[in-house]
């Protein structure tokens, strides 16, 4: 929760409101990475999450694929079974 009145000299962000500002910071004062690797490190970041998210995105097309798959193929299993069944009675 957001407080209406919050503390002098904090800060109160979102879920990821302000998160690069802060990874920023940290990544600078507590491991004394230089500000060229920051950037790369948020670049790659940021990069990471695209590629997870269009990854996300594909393994839903393909279980609604599969599902559309296994639909047919139960149509498609359940008239073969009739029909042998009808050339079976013949």
């Amino acid at each position: 929760m957001i407080p209406e009145n919050p503390p002098q000299g904090r800060c109160w962000y979102g879920l990821y409101e302000g998160y690069e500002a802060r990874s920023q910071d940290r990544l600078k004062k507590d491991l004394g990475v230089d500000e060229a690797a920051v950037e790369t490190i948020l670049r790659l970041r940021r990069q990471v999450i695209e590629l997870q998210s269009h990854v996300r995105q594909l393994e839903a097309e393909l279980t609604a694929q599969y599902e559309g798959q296994q639909l047919r193929l139960a149509r498609y299993r359940k008239v073969y079974y009739e029909a042998t069944w009808i050339e079976l009675d013949v």
